[in-house]
């Protein structure tokens, strides 16, 4: 199995800028778009995207152990480079936390540092590590781990019962918490939403008139509903996005394939990871003018850091930030990803 789903592929990379947008968070019209406040759902969205790829392209790989071990190398090749790339460049941030005195919390401590570099963060902190959006990156690398090890088990491999059984109880955990970082459960539940998305899509006849149906229910109701419950409704309207989607059979697929949103596919994963070291050179450049210049452009609102340069077009610096940092995403996606993928897969499998 090797097809790519294209559609899939741009989604993904919509999705990642949004997130984007979404940690931009600037005094205007935009940042107070209920889709954009909404926009952190999207990472469920990358869960269960995730859950239907992996399982698409490794399920006839994975017969024993070694094929689990051989897996897991080529999963932590594709997620850990870049990820500790960026925490690296965290560095600056966490020194000048320590020298300055500036407050960043407990963020850059060096227990966080030892939880980023192992990807244990969700597992062993509550707070924000040292890259926020990798938190994700930490769950997804361990529900790789589960899926891998029960796709070894017939009963898992011939029944949905167990995915759905994990799907139910990591809802419960989500709903309740019971004092302990649900992060884990968060991916869980879409992942193996994606499992079963998976299971289903080849049995389920797609119409081009279901993209439209799909998306529109997508789009209103992060639109429109700011009610807590989207944290339960949208990994399921994900999972038939991406049964529909999974399918190609409509214009929206069409227009989804044009070149522009397939770069955007390929560079979602750099987007994702290095979109927020740029605002926090914003944050800091804000505290270097105030103290040179007496002026901040950053400020705490309601809990939330806003930029506000002082006039009515705030909103205009979300063009340049998304060009920068699809732009860097290209350097990061070539020069990270890629040539740390080969290198550490070479390694690996020349050994074996």
């Amino acid at each position: 199995m090797n097809k790519r789903f294209e559609a899939l592929d741009a989604f993904r990379g919509i999705a990642a800028l949004m997130v984007a947008i979404f940690h931009f968070n600037v005094v205007g019209v935009i940042s107070e778009l209920t889709i954009i406040r909404n926009s952190f759902l999207f990472v469920d969205f990358f869960f269960v995207l995730s859950g239907f790829v992996i399982s698409y392209s490794n399920i006839n790989k994975l017969k024993n152990i070694n094929d689990v071990k051989s897996f897991s190398v080529k999963r932590f090749a594709r997620i850990w480079p870049l990820h500790i790339f960026m925490v690296l460049l965290f560095i600056p941030f966490a020194l000048v936390n320590v020298f300055v005195g500036v407050d960043f919390g407990d963020r850059f401590s060096i227990y966080s540092f030892i939880a980023s570099f192992f990807l244990i963060q969700s597992f062993v902190m509550i707070g924000d590590s040292w890259n926020i959006p990798a938190w994700s990156i930490s769950t997804e690398f361990y529900t790789y781990m589960i899926f891998a090890f029960l796709w070894l088990l017939p009963f898992f491999r011939n029944k949905l019962i167990l995915s759905i059984a994990i799907i139910f109880i990591s809802f419960v955990f989500i709903r309740f918490g019971f004092g302990i970082n649900i992060s884990i459960f968060r991916c869980l539940a879409s992942f193996f939403l994606g499992h079963l998305a998976f299971r289903y899509y080849q049995k389920i006849s797609v119409k081009p008139w279901m993209e439209w149906a799909i998306l529109s229910a997508v789009i209103s109701l992060l639109s429109y509903s700011q009610s807590e419950n989207l944290t339960y409704i949208m990994p399921f309207l994900f999972f038939l996005l991406v049964v529909v989607f999974s399918h190609e059979a409509g214009s929206i697929s069409n227009i989804l394939k044009g070149k522009h949103f397939q770069i955007l596919g390929v560079l979602s994963y750099s987007i994702y990871l290095t979109h927020l070291w740029f605002v926090a050179c914003l944050k800091s450049l804000s505290i270097i003018t105030d103290k040179l210049i007496n002026y901040q452009f950053m400020y705490t609102i309601d809990g939330v850091r806003k930029i506000d340069f002082g006039f009515g077009f705030n909103d205009f610096i979300f063009i340049p930030f998304l060009a920068i940092v699809i732009i860097t995403s290209k350097f990061t996606y070539q020069f990270i990803e890629v040539k740390s993928q080969k290198y550490i897969n070479g390694i690996y499998f020349n050994k074996t």
